[in-house]
């Protein structure tokens, strides 16, 4: 059982050496399933766009770092195919007639494609398909759209980052070792990504000793997740684990903090530059990865590829993978956040 535990960790923690944030060339690792049986993405050489094309990019907003690492994949990789970008922020989940109106607009501007965030994935079925019928493909970045007109996706399945974090857990306390306690503070109720994960979290301690004793519903909004997290610490004893969304993770850093209290161990199943630099300082047990930064990248190449008629991977799911105290000062982070310092690119010129 414990070269089981050991195996498992190492794999998780194991970031194949394949993307890379630079210029130059690059490969994600991929899911393979019943949808896509490509291991590896690969895209187009560098520069080989047949023409400087432009690129309508919709985000709910850019409040935080995941949106702004998704920026700076798409400049990335459009300044290496040497293609234009116009990278548009709806100003936040709520605004679905902002959204619309931008990628319009984007269009009537002389757009040759849409890649989106959306908002709702319901809410832009008629905008895709009247884009459909001009000719103007739209690719799904990872909200999820139920059109039937989506050209190609590039998506990160919660899931596994529920999995990732689980399997982790399982494999630092697996069966007999001793039991542990934990709450998990999952996130908003009924997002899918959030349901997802909790899913994949609950499927990958089933086996262990870690005892799950409550699942935790709320905004992460970080002073709402930490009201949560005073109550759940007041409400059970002996808590060994906080595990749960990035927000709530920087809370309870916080709240262990002012409690001084340092018996309780910490993992995030997404990755904030705070999450990512406590666990550099050891306050942050470990933390999941998606290779957000790539999968920008992968949908400006989709894109390129739709247009051009070479598309190869209409579905790609990126894999997951775990950071910590044995890996955090090695793996490549352009993989997954923006360089310190790197503020929003909105309007990405050919050759800029």
């Amino acid at each position: 059982m414990k070269f089981i535990a050991t195996s498992l960790l190492a794999s998780l923690l194991f970031v194949p050496n394949l993307a890379s944030a630079g210029s130059g060339d690059w490969e994600a690792p991929l899911l393979v399933d019943s949808t896509n049986s490509h291991a590896v993405y690969k895209p187009l050489p560098a520069g080989s766009a047949s023409k400087p094309w432009h690129l309508c990019v919709g985000f709910p907003h850019m409040k935080d770092a995941y949106y702004v690492a998704k920026d700076y994949g798409i400049y990335l990789e459009a300044k290496r195919q040497g293609v234009s970008a116009s990278v548009m922020s709806a100003g936040g989940y709520n605004n679905l007639t902002q959204q619309i109106q931008q990628i319009e607009d984007c269009v009537a501007r002389g757009g040759n494609a849409v890649l989106v965030n959306a908002v709702s994935k319901a809410g832009l079925n008629g905008l895709i398909e009247e884009l459909h019928g001009k000719g103007i493909p739209v690719l799904d970045m990872g909200n999820g759209l139920e059109s039937p007109h989506v050209a190609a996706a590039a998506k990160a399945l919660y899931y596994q980052a529920g999995s990732a974090a689980g399997g982790y857990l399982a494999a630092k306390h697996p069966k007999g070792s001793g039991k542990v306690k934990m709450v998990w503070l999952a996130g908003p109720a009924g997002s899918q990504w959030v349901e997802d994960s909790v899913v994949g979290m609950k499927e990958a301690i089933a086996d262990s000793d870690v005892e799950l004793l409550q699942v935790i519903y709320g905004d992460t909004g970080k002073e709402v997740q930490m009201r949560l997290i005073e109550d759940a610490l007041q409400a059970y004893e002996g808590v060994n684990i906080i595990g749960g969304n990035a927000p709530a993770i920087e809370g309870a850093m916080e709240i262990l903090r002012m409690r001084g209290d340092q018996d309780k161990s910490l993992i995030a199943f997404y990755t904030t530059p705070a999450i990512e630099q406590a666990v550099r300082d050891g306050k942050v047990m470990a933390t999941v990865g998606d290779f957000n930064v790539i999968g920008s990248r992968i949908s400006v190449d989709q894109a390129i590829r739709v247009l051009e008629g070479k598309l190869e991977v209409p579905l790609a799911n990126r894999q997951f993978f775990v950071v910590d105290q044995n890996n955090v000062n090695t793996y490549d982070r352009d993989v997954l956040l923006a360089p310190d310092g790197f503020d929003p690119i909105f309007e990405i010129e050919v050759g800029s």
